[in-house]
C-alpha cells in the first residue's frame, strides 16, 4: 500500500466514525418535541462532507489526545458549524431555500423549529467542545484553548463576521472589505479544527503558528471558491441556492474586483497556503489530513470545492 492509498484508507475510516459521532451525538430523541425531533433528525442525516469534523478527529489523534475526546470535539465542531448554516440560511439572513441539495431546514420545518434545532445543536457543540478543552494538559494549555474558542466563534469571529455579512453592501465594497467578513465569519470555522487539537493535545509553539496561518489561508481560499460558485454556478452543480450574493447584496470578492482579479488572489492565497503547509514538520504523511482543506481550481470555468 503507497502513501496514498494509505491517506485514502485514514480518511475513509475516520470519515465513517466522526459520521456515526454526528448522527448519535445528539442522543435519544425519543423524548424531545415531535416537531423539533424530526427537524434534528433530519439534519443528523444530512451530514455534509464532515471535513471540519475529519480535520479535528485525525489531527487530536496526531496530536496525541484519546481517541474518545477527539471524536467528542469533532463532533462538537460540526455541530456548531451545522448550527451556522441553519441560522445563515433562513430569511432574516441569506433567505436561502436550498441547502445541500436539499431543502433548508427553515423550508422544511418553518423557521421557529429550524431556530430551536440550531440552538440545541450549539449546545450539544459548546458540550462537547468544552469537555475536551478540559483535558488541556495545562492550565494555560485550557485558557489558551478557551480564548481561542471565543475568538473563533464570538463576536470577533463567527458571530461578528454574519453581521458584517449583513451590513449591505450594494453602495461599494473592496476586496478588503470582502476578505475581513470571511476572515471572521468563514476561516474561523476551519482555523478551530486545526489549532485547538494542537493547543489542547502536544502541538509544538510552531506547529500551533504554522496550523493558525494555514487555517486563515485555507479559509479565507474556501470563501473566495465560493464567491466565484456563487457567481458562476447553478443550483444543480452548487447543491445550495445560488446568486444570493448579489440578490441580498452580499461581500462577494467577484463583485468587489472582477472575475480575473479574484482569480489570481484566489491561485495567490492557495500557493501562500501550499508553502505554509510545507514547513509544518516531519513527514508530510504526518499532515496528510490537510489535503482535505484544499480547494480545487479545475481549468474549466466551474470551480469546485471539496467542503460543504
Amino acid at each position: 500500500m503507497n502513501a496514498k492509498e494509505r491517506i485514502a484508507r485514514r480518511c475513509s475510516c475516520a470519515r465513517s466514525i466522526v459520521a456515526t459521532a454526528y448522527q448519535e451525538g445528539m442522543g435519544p430523541l425519543t423524548h424531545v418535541e415531535n416537531r423539533l425531533a424530526a427537524a434534528l433528525r433530519d439534519v443528523l442525516a444530512k451530514p455534509g462532507s464532515l471535513t471540519r469534523a475529519l480535520i479535528a478527529y485525525l489531527m487530536g489523534m496526531e496530536m496525541g489526545l484519546a481517541e474518545e475526546t477527539s471524536r467528542g470535539l469533532a463532533c462538537g465542531i460540526e455541530y456548531l458549524h451545522t448550527a451556522s448554516l441553519i441560522f445563515d440560511d433562513l430569511p432574516a439572513m441569506d433567505d436561502a431555500r436550498l441547502r445541500r441539495g436539499m431543502p433548508c431546514l427553515h423550508v422544511a420545518h418553518g423557521e421557529a423549529v429550524a431556530m430551536l434545532a440550531a440552538l440545541a445543536l450549539i449546545n450539544r457543540g459548546y458540550s462537547l467542545v468544552w469537555q475536551a478543552v478540559g483535558k488541556a494538559r495545562t492550565s494555560q494549555r485550557r485558557d489558551e484553548a478557551a480564548a481561542l474558542v471565543e475568538d473563533c466563534l464570538g463576536t470577533g469571529g463567527l458571530v461578528g463576521g454574519q453581521a458584517y455579512d449583513l451590513c449591505g453592501w450594494r453602495d461599494g465594497q473592496t476586496a478588503g472589505d470582502v476578505m475581513e467578513v470571511a476572515k471572521r465569519k468563514t476561516a474561523t470555522l476551519l482555523r478551530l479544527p486545526l489549532v485547538l487539537p494542537a493547543i489542547i493535545g502536544n502541538g509544538s509553539r510552531r506547529e500551533i503558528q504554522l496550523l493558525e496561518r494555514l487555517g486563515l489561508l485555507r479559509g479565507l481560499s474556501y470563501q473566495a471558491v465560493d464567491d466565484l460558485k456563487d457567481v458562476m454556478l447553478g443550483e444543480e452543480s452548487s447543491g445550495k441556492s445560488a446568486g444570493r450574493d448579489e440578490i441580498m447584496g452580499r461581500p462577494n470578492l467577484v463583485a468587489a474586483e472582477g472575475f480575473q482579479p479574484a482569480l489570481q488572489r484566489l491561485r495567490k492565497m492557495m500557493r501562500i497556503a501550499d508553502q505554509v503547509q510545507e514547513k509544518l514538520p516531519g513527514n508530510p504523511e504526518r499532515w496528510s489530513m490537510l489535503s482535505l482543506l484544499r480547494v480545487t481550481l479545475p481549468m474549466t470555468t466551474k470551480v469546485v470545492t471539496g467542503i460543504a
